[in-house]
């Protein structure tokens, strides 16, 4: 691999990142992006999307799952009021606590202020709820890890950890709801700059939701960051071997690939990712750019704006 040709990618992969680390804020969201028009197409319904361990609409059959049956029915309209307009969902939470709703209608004030884009007041309401007393680790964990993810949205990195622990504080089970907590954990230690803590988190998350694509993704994207080639090309290929037309998981492994000095290997995936991405899209461009410099071509001056959107 030509020299200059490496230096540019490596410029182009680390170029002005702030601590908070815009690039794996991206991934992340973009998860919640697929999750959610997932949860669309199998119900026509938006998803929850500061609850990452429901993974579903707010139908009662399907809260059922995860709260009280006898709840359920008026957790889900008070959320669906929430969707329709969330000063009403606020009011009907607040109605809702007045008659004694307890943590659940302190969820859905925070599902209603989350919709409102206050984000803070979102956090103290989900940790209200993880307050309450008698319910069980898991109730408490996912307010907790909603409380983190709310406060992760409003920009209180220390805040998100401190909601984050206290959810991973409680005696879980091994399932893939453990592992997005963790996942949000790695997120909130990215913003604190505390990478290795990040990658412990990550190394869980990979163990209890081994077959989600993006989770490798996100390791393969964190151990690229950290240095670590080896690892980072182990977990791309894992990615891509779940999901070989998901445009993001080719350009990282071009990236991964070129740093590590394949660049016929990088060519092909920067080809196959610019192929998948919708057009006019920053995966494709981003994969254009990528591409021209390999073939030595000057890189467009847009290109040192990449890591601004995620890369």
């Amino acid at each position: 691999m030509l020299v200059a040709a490496a230096l540019s990618l490596a410029q182009l992969a680390q170029a002005s990142v702030p601590q908070h680390d815009p690039e794996i804020e991206a991934l992340l969201r973009r998860r919640d992006e697929m999750r959610r028009a997932e949860a669309e197409q199998r119900e026509q319904r938006p998803w929850i999307e500061q609850v990452p361990t429901e993974r579903a609409g707010n139908d009662s059959t399907e809260l059922a799952a995860v709260v009280p049956p006898a709840i359920a029915p008026r957790l889900a309209t008070c959320l669906e009021r929430a969707n329709a307009n969330p000063s009403e969902g606020i009011a009907a939470a607040d109605a809702w606590a007045k008659a004694d709703g307890g943590a659940y209608a302190a969820q859905c004030r925070g599902y209603a202020l989350g919709q409102a884009g206050r984000w803070s007041d979102a956090a103290k309401a989900f940790e209200d709820g993880a307050a309450f007393k008698g319910l069980d680790a898991v109730t408490q964990a996912r307010l907790w890890s909603q409380a983190g993810n709310a406060a992760l949205i409003a920009g209180e990195t220390p805040r998100a950890l401190r909601a984050l622990d206290a959810a991973l504080l409680r005696p879980l089970p091994k399932t893939l709801a453990t592992g997005e907590i963790y996942l949000d954990r790695a997120r909130a230690r990215v913003g604190a700059n505390d990478l290795p803590g990040a990658r412990t988190d990550l190394d869980q998350a990979i163990v209890l939701g081994a077959a989600d694509p993006l989770a490798w993704l996100l390791s393969a994207t964190l151990a690229r960051r950290m240095d670590d080639l080896p690892l980072a090309r182990l977990h791309i290929e894992e990615a891509a071997s779940r999901a070989r037309n998901d445009a993001a998981i080719a350009l990282e492994q071009g990236i991964i690939l070129a740093l590590s000095g394949n660049d016929a290997g990088a060519r092909a995936a920067f080809s196959r990712s610019k192929e998948l991405a919708a057009r006019d899209s920053d995966i494709a461009r981003q994969a254009t750019d990528y591409l021209a410099q390999l073939n030595g071509d000057p890189a467009p001056a847009a290109a040192t704006t990449g890591a601004e959107t995620g890369r």
